[in-house]
């Protein structure tokens, strides 16, 4: 066996019994329906707390991007061997354009995303081993030891490591690891990888697989290539050509280059705080995003308008913070599956919430990563709006690890990794959602304002259900007056104008349910929504309304004016009305009227 002198590119031919190709581990994760920011955030992350050296171990990662030009970009396409790949990249299925294109063009930027974690294990083992990070990390598909062997952790399946290569223009990668030998010896490696599409090159088939080292192949015909990484001092010369930050002797961890990366510094740190608020709060994890300006940026979830609410709950849940019992609830889940926090959102002065609309009345579904899974919602909004924070026991977090897919996006009580013969391991996640579903419904209903005494009919132009609207207090609206028993109306965005073109439009959205106390079965239901033009002081006619509802409406024959619809004691039916065009001089009310059929 006869080592090159120099590292360089090994591409896998095809072998006789198949294998997996180099997309297979590009293409694990592409169709999770996230940001590609937020997914490297999610998986990067969740790779390095994973790796964490001590159960406690505050990790810290950061996600340098640099932009190479001129003499600097030239001599990094040397260092990594670019012109190797070069050769064949007219069949490799890169995206276009991309830095192979214009490797020649030293004035058109190559991007380089670097992610470097601190405080971990780095890639630990005898590389040679299969039973080293490394090997695991680089050389395997879907190896799942972590779900026996490990508690506590993020990924299960071992296809987190995908994430790198489907975020290069040119699916390369390179790894440089500061970690320790079995003899406790400090150890630096380094090894590049590549995932391409399957190709022929010079009347050969090969896999697609690529790999940065040393060759130490078989010197026999058809031998599989045997690719070493570079070690110590070897490594940390080609780590500081490819621009990796020197690590020393204690500085264990491991640093990811993505050549030719597609994402956004914002992008990044955006994702950063919409999914590991809960780490980062709770101070076991720092992260930097550095532009390629030199600019650095922290995450701060807290002055994030969006997530204010969840940490509110998560502070709820976790006891930081007390409940009241009227706007801020805790509830336990099961006997011991969790706890559940939850806060009533407040109405912005335009009538939307802070949390975007996708997210209201979600519940953020948090486990012993303190990675946020999921902003879980299976439900109806309902009202009052909420956001809600759910931290599970470290007692179901295996169960729970494994109703996870790749993409660890959602608990998925049908998983197939929880099939056993007494099915109790679907129970408990079934058990879970099923539990935070009822918890919110109940809450909100023990939120929801009291019930007047008076008349049974809801007729709010009389009692100043909405403001006039007129030029100079465009878009102000009262909030509705609580309807009488046992119907209940309240604005999801109150009566606001908008423009369109010359002329005005207003719109505005409401719910109406039933008391859950005072109705235990359906009750048929009449609406009328008008929006008079107000001459004069005297109500004129009202202004044409397009209605858009999830109830089924129909005409009043007794009173046509009047729709019919029959209203659930679980589910509130919820209305969004818009005017025609009006004149901007004109002042008009909006009217909702509401009541029960025989009233």
């Amino acid at each position: 066996m006869k080592a090159s002198k120099k590292p360089n590119w090994v591409f896998e031919p095809n072998p006789r019994m198949g294998g997996a190709v180099g997309e297979a581990y590009t293409n694990t994760l592409a169709s999770s329906g996230m940001h590609p920011e937020a997914v490297v955030a999610r998986e990067a992350i969740q790779n390095s707390v994973d790796a964490r050296a001590e159960e406690n171990q505050k990790v810290s990662v950061d996600f340098v991007t640099k932009a190479l030009t001129g003499a600097h970009k030239a001599a990094f396409a040397k260092a990594a061997g670019l012109p190797s790949i070069q050769e064949r990249a007219d069949r490799l299925g890169f995206r276009d354009p991309n830095c192979i294109t214009t490797i020649s063009d030293k004035q058109t930027p190559l991007r380089l995303l670097y992610i470097n974690d601190h405080g971990t294990t780095g890639l630990k083992g005898d590389p040679s081993s299969s039973d080293s990070n490394f090997y695991k990390f680089l050389l395997t598909l879907g190896d799942g030891g972590k779900e026996q062997d490990e508690h506590g952790t993020g990924g299960s399946y071992g296809y987190g490591k995908s994430v790198y290569s489907a975020n290069s223009g040119i699916q390369t990668i390179f790894a440089y690891s500061r970690t320790k030998n079995e003899n406790g010896e400090p150890l630096s490696l380094l090894f590049g990888c590549g995932y391409y599409r399957k190709h022929a090159h010079l009347q050969k088939v090969f896999t697609g697989r690529g790999w940065f080292g040393l060759d130490n192949s078989p010197s026999v015909t058809d031998a599989q290539p045997v690719v070493d990484p570079l070690l110590n001092d070897a490594a940390d010369a080609m780590a500081s050509l490819l621009g990796f930050d020197n690590r020393s002797a204690d500085d264990l961890g491991t640093s990811v280059l993505i050549v030719d990366t597609l994402l956004s510094s914002d992008g990044i740190l955006e994702g950063v705080e919409d999914w590991w608020w809960p780490r980062l709060i709770s101070h076991k994890l720092d992260v930097r995003v550095v532009r390629e300006d030199g600019k650095e940026e922290l995450p701060r979830p807290r002055k994030r308008h969006h997530l204010r609410p969840f940490l509110e709950a998560y502070d709820i849940a976790t006891g930081k913070s007390p409940s009241d019992g009227k706007t801020q609830f805790q509830k336990p889940i099961g006997k011991n599956d969790g706890y559940l926090g939850l806060s009533v959102l407040k109405q912005e002065e335009d009538g939307d919430y802070a949390v975007a609309e996708d997210r209201t009345d979600s519940v953020a579904l948090i486990r012993s990563p303190l990675m946020v899974v999921a902003y879980y919602r299976k439900w109806n909004v309902g009202t009052p709006v909420l956001a809600g924070a759910f931290l599970a026991s470290a007692d179901i977090d295996l169960v729970l690890r494994s109703s996870e897919p790749p993409a660890h996006d959602r608990w998925d009580p049908e998983a197939r990794r929880l099939q056993d013969q007494t099915g109790s391991k679907r129970m408990i996640v079934e058990r879970v959602l099923s539990g935070i579903r009822k918890t919110v419904k109940s809450s909100q209903k023990t939120a929801s304002p009291p019930t007047p005494s008076k008349p049974k009919r809801l007729t709010f132009l009389e009692r100043t259900l909405a403001s006039l609207l007129s030029p100079s207090k465009s878009g102000t609206a009262k909030k509705p007056e609580v309807a009488a028993a046992p119907i209940h109306l309240e604005y999801d965005k109150v009566p606001h104008t908008s423009a369109d073109g010359e002329a005005l439009k207003l719109a505005a959205t409401f719910s109406v349910r039933l008391k859950a106390d005072e109705a235990s079965s359906a009750v048929k239901v009449r609406l009328k929504v008008t929006c008079p033009i107000i001459e004069d002081g005297a109500t004129g006619d009202s202004l044409k309304l397009s209605i858009k509802t999830d109830s089924a409406l129909e005409v009043d024959p007794d009173n046509p004016e009047w729709m019919t619809f029959v209203l659930s004691p679980d589910k509130p039916s919820r209305f969004s009305c818009e005017t025609e065009k009006y004149d901007p001089l004109w002042t008009v009310r909006f009217v909702p009227e509401v009541e029960a059929v025989g009233a």
